[in-house]
């Protein structure tokens, strides 16, 4: 059974830069209106989907020509409001789909992510996942949010803070400490709430944790790194992988995914309980050539220098006059670093004409074969990025869910409650025993 996520940005857009011109997108003014966001999670969960994944960032890239001009101008992820401060408005319009929020452990404390995930885990009756960052830029470390740290270091600094928010979560709360015995006058029985006194190399946090047990207590985890260290930082801690792959190079990909098995086996853990995403952009018609006039229709409000300012903003590499048709080489980055490193070898040009990434064109069952091919060399479900909202949103579930269903590849029901049973498809609401979070538990 394949999963199936929905991609979004609290931004008028994530990845289709230049969108907000076309008049089939509504997000420009809609990014900040919470009834839109609620008919996009009330429409997604029509579809069954499980989970509205929300990307965030902290701070304005301003990496591009020297300036954060371009990404003001052309809408690249700016402005942006906090996804988490809705999440409960759409929690209360909807009863089963998760929602997966970004979250970074470079500018957060660790005591705050941890009572940030427990309410929501309580106000969304255990529907909420954590997008496990360690963020790449530099603009909020010149707001105060903290230093930006080398690539690796962050990751390093990533694994402590794991660390602390699993014993706040696992370890902090026996599951009976909230007694609210009217008898004895005791609503939280001190004896069984614990400190986890952390000493660490970057945390020093003695707990208690401020929230009694949340229905998952450990959010269900998702991580998208995809450098070499950012792959082992995911085989240990994930729960859902979220990486790209070529749909067109099968073996390549088929390698990629035994690889990613064998680094999670190797800490330990069951290759298949952990879930591997490809994130995609379907564009749907009820047949081919509807799809193609679509993509034709996007093609118009794509901007050139708003696309070249995200590049700067994930990677921190200004491409601003470089001749488009130079080959670059020799790319590295501290910041999305094996997104700079599949520039090598490649052309301005063609990062520009292969946008969006990882793009499915046709009729439902066109698209639907390539998805079951991929899930037949052990990719598990796909994350679905919109080109238009909430119209992108609508033809996943109208169009290609359908499609997905009458093959047996997606369910027509939900028939579990929280975000990590929809995943295991059983009644099991903690993570794994061969979690790392497990290690912290009473």
């Amino acid at each position: 059974m394949l999963h199936l996520n929905a991609f979004s940005q609290c931004t008028p857009h994530s990845q289709a830069i230049g969108q907000w011109k076309n008049p089939l997108d509504k997000m420009s003014l809609g990014y900040l209106d919470l009834v839109m966001w609620t008919h996009i999670a009330k429409t997604l969960e029509r579809g069954c989907l499980d989970a509205l994944f929300l990307a965030d960032i902290h701070g304005i890239y301003d990496g591009y020509a020297g300036s954060r001009n371009a990404s003001l101008t052309h809408a690249v992820q700016v402005p942006g409001s906090d996804p988490l401060l809705m999440v409960s408005a759409l929690a209360a319009a909807t009863k089963n789909i998760g929602f997966a929020c970004t979250y970074s452990t470079t500018y957060h404390a660790p005591y705050e992510c941890a009572r940030a995930f427990s309410s929501l885990d309580h106000f969304t009756k255990g529907r909420i996942g954590w997008n496990i960052v360690t963020s790449y830029v530099k603009n909020a470390e010149y707001n105060g949010l903290g230093t930006m740290l080398p690539h690796d270091e962050r990751y390093d600094r990533a694994e402590e803070y794991m660390e602390v928010v699993y014993k706040l979560w696992e370890g902090s709360w026996e599951e009976d400490a909230a007694t609210r015995n009217l008898d004895t006058e005791v609503h939280s029985d001190p004896a069984k709430v614990h400190e986890v006194n952390h000493e660490g190399e970057y945390f020093s946090v003695s707990g208690p944790h401020m929230c009694e047990p949340s229905p998952q207590r450990t959010p269900f985890l998702y991580q998208a790194g995809s450098s070499p260290r950012g792959i082992e930082f995911g085989a240990k801690h994930a729960e859902a992988i979220f990486m790209n792959f070529d749909f067109k190079n099968l073996s390549e990909s088929k390698e990629k995914v035994r690889y990613l098995r064998e680094r999670i086996e190797a800490h330990g853990r069951e290759p298949k309980t952990v879930k591997i995403m490809m994130p995609f952009t379907p564009i749907v018609g009820e047949t081919d050539k509807e799809a193609l006039a679509k993509q034709l229709g996007f093609q118009n409000y794509f901007s050139t220098d708003g696309l070249l300012a995200l590049f700067a903003g994930h990677t921190g590499i200004d491409l601003h006059d470089q001749d488009p048709d130079l080959e670059l080489q020799n790319l590295d980055s501290e910041g999305m670093r094996a997104f700079a490193k599949r520039m090598n070898g490649k052309t301005v040009r063609d990062y520009l004409s292969d946008r969006p990434v990882s793009t499915m064109v046709g009729s439902p069952k066109n698209v639907a074969d390539k998805m079951e091919t991929l899930h037949e060399i052990g990719i598990d479900g796909f994350v679905a990025s919109p080109i238009v909202q909430p119209g992108s949103h609508e033809d996943l579930v109208d169009l290609l869910v359908p499609e997905l269903q009458s093959r047996g590849l997606f369910r027509k029901n939900y028939v579990t409650k929280t975000l990590r049973e929809h995943y295991s498809g059983q009644k099991n609401v903690r993570t794994s025993e061969h979690h790392p979070s497990a290690e912290y538990r009473l």
